[in-house]
């Protein structure tokens, strides 16, 4: 059987759309860098903000020595340049235009540098770099705990608040450095091909994460292994019969549902068991005042990092302060976040590009079943830690864009496009 050839297009050697030993290392170790400096593997050493614009500048200097073929291939995604645009638009409506210039000039280079990897390498190469990001980040964070003891317990922003125990290395906070490894164990879990190297980075994974003491940490942890592993049987069903795997998803659906209806009735038990009160340590005081800032600024938000920053506090952060009964430095939910931030234009338009990715990634299951799998068990796990956490920017947001790119890149092509256009898959 053969493939049809396009109108205009012309044979080609599939290693023309590779970037060359030179390109890939660097694509890769932009790549590293851009997960390093967004997920804040040493943000605890506070380096000046302004570094984070090298993860662009080196993105642009891989693009430079990508061939034709490589750059003609490069998807756009309009959902990908929405959530960007508002981001960095923010600033325009800030009520703080000082700290939503710091953090965005902290992370947006990092996740359009992300993209453009993305876009340039395949994802074999994409995901070896992934993978060494991972194990470098646990080297680095195991030395941190060894050399320096404040990396091994919180200390509050309140002076009058007592150190509490807590692993994270030189990430900022524990549940800064949890949800990176959850991250790390889906990577690993499917990608890496080295059974020693693979069970010993779950292995010092899991270690960190019981060190950490940060409870919705380790459950997404577990959530990341168990999806994973019930994609991989689903798949396995799908090949059987489509009945047995219409069956299997069903069934699993209502046990979902059971365990949810169990949680919900159990709340209290639960709660107490993670070390929680019903308040969730004062969680649903701080939903409570974002609540009613976001009906301050439902549309537009109060730009990207401007109402919570601690230094030369605003009117609007003060109010918000007051009103929960003590400091916090963000909502403690995803969602809420996101609307304090960049209103509902913006939860909308990251709505439209989140279930987006998700859709293509069960569409994907066939075609590229690792990517997938690797797709949906991330995504499930950011949804579980968003319900206490704001995870839906910075580092996840660079996650999920390069989750877009991948997934709607085409890597197995027999033909060039015409020299005249650029392929573009929305």
């Amino acid at each position: 059987m053969q493939t049809a050839r396009p109108e205009g297009a012309t044979r080609f050697d599939p290693q023309g759309h590779r970037m060359g030993p030179l390109g890939t290392l660097a694509a890769q170790a932009t790549l590293g860098l851009a997960m390093f400096w967004n997920f804040q593997v040493i943000g605890g050493l506070f380096l000046p903000p302004t570094l984070g614009l090298l993860p662009l500048l080196m993105a642009i200097g891989t693009i430079l020595l990508a061939p034709k073929s490589v750059l003609m291939q490069l998807p756009v995604s309009i959902s990908v340049l929405a959530i960007v645009g508002i981001c960095t638009a923010s600033i325009a409506w800030s009520i703080d235009t000082g700290p939503t210039a710091l953090i965005l000039r902290g992370w947006i280079p990092g996740v359009v540098a992300t993209a453009i990897v993305a876009g340039l390498l395949p994802q074999k190469e994409f995901m070896q770099a992934m993978l060494w990001v991972v194990r470098i980040a646990i080297v680095v964070t195991v030395i941190a705990l060894a050399v320096d003891p404040t990396t091994r317990v919180h200390l509050d922003p309140d002076p009058n608040v007592p150190p509490y125990p807590g692993w994270h290395g030189f990430f900022p906070h524990k549940n800064i450095m949890t949800p990176f490894l959850c991250v790390g164990v889906a990577t690993v879990m499917i990608f890496d091909e080295n059974p020693t190297l693979r069970w010993g980075t779950l292995g010092m994974i899991g270690v960190l994460m019981v060190g950490s003491t940060s409870a919705t940490g380790l459950s997404a942890g577990f959530l990341v292994a168990i999806g994973i592993a019930w994609l991989r049987i689903y798949q396995n069903s799908q090949r059987e019969d489509l009945r047995t795997s219409t069956v299997f998803f069903a069934a699993s659906a209502l046990g979902f549902l059971g365990v949810a209806v169990g949680a919900v009735a159990s709340l209290a038990t639960l709660t107490s068991a993670y070390g929680k009160d019903l308040t969730f340590s004062g969680r649903t005081f701080i939903w409570e005042a974002s609540i009613t800032a976001i009906g301050q600024r439902p549309i537009l938000g109060h730009g990207i990092g401007a109402l919570f920053f601690f230094e030369d506090v605003s009117r609007e952060t003060d109010r918000f302060w007051r009103e929960v009964g003590f400091k916090n430095s963000h909502a403690h939910n995803g969602p809420l976040d996101l609307m304090l931030q960049i209103g509902v234009i913006g939860m909308v338009v990251y709505a439209v590009l989140w279930f987006g990715v998700l859709r293509t990634g069960w569409q994907s299951l066939g075609k590229k079943p690792d990517l997938a799998v690797w797709v949906i068990s991330i995504m499930f796990a950011q949804l579980f830690i968003a319900l206490s956490e704001n995870v839906l920017l910075g580092g996840f947001l660079g996650i999920l864009v390069a989750m877009k790119v991948l997934l709607i890149k085409r890597e197995s092509a027999l033909f060039a496009p015409p020299a005249s256009e650029m392929t573009r898959w929305v």
